[in-house]
């Protein structure tokens, strides 16, 4: 979807010097959605520098508490979450799940629910990931999730 003239709120990642932009996050005509956005980025980018934008304006900029673990990525093979550590709970009616067995390319669509039902809502999918076993292979993994958006009608 294209930025429009509403899209003014943003929220950015930028290198510790501010030099270079690493990742735009969110950007929305809402403030409430982009505080939820920016309160959701702070938890989820450990380490890193986050500014908050309102068109130019720098709302809110902070070096987040804790050690760099996932590097900011672009989006991969078709997956939303492209290897940034979103929980179950972050999913939506409309997202599928699909494991991909990195050892065979078995790959399965996996229910949500169940997937909650087991490791909760807060479960990461990092630890998801490292708890999976492939159904095809003997060696049983490694297994990467995808999210996928179920198709519009």
């Amino acid at each position: 979807m294209a930025n429009t003239a509403e899209d003014n709120f943003r929220i950015e990642v930028w290198d510790r010097e501010e030099k270079t932009r690493l990742e735009t996050i969110s950007t929305s005509p809402d403030a409430t959605v982009s505080q939820a956005a920016w309160q959701a980025a702070i938890r989820r980018r450990p380490g890193m520098l986050l500014i908050h934008y309102n068109s130019r304006h720098v709302m809110e900029k902070i070096l987040t508490p804790g050690e760099v673990k996932i590097p900011p990525q672009a989006i991969v093979d078709g997956s939303i979450h492209a290897g940034l550590d979103v929980s179950l709970g972050d999913l939506r009616e409309w997202h599928k799940l699909r494991a991909w067995c990195k050892t065979c390319s078995h790959h399965a669509e996996v229910k949500p629910a169940a997937l909650i039902g087991r490791y909760g809502k807060d479960a990461l999918f990092s630890t998801v990931e490292r708890a999976l076993l492939c159904t095809n292979c003997d060696r049983g993994g490694p297994v990467r999730l995808e999210i996928h958006r179920l198709p519009r009608n």
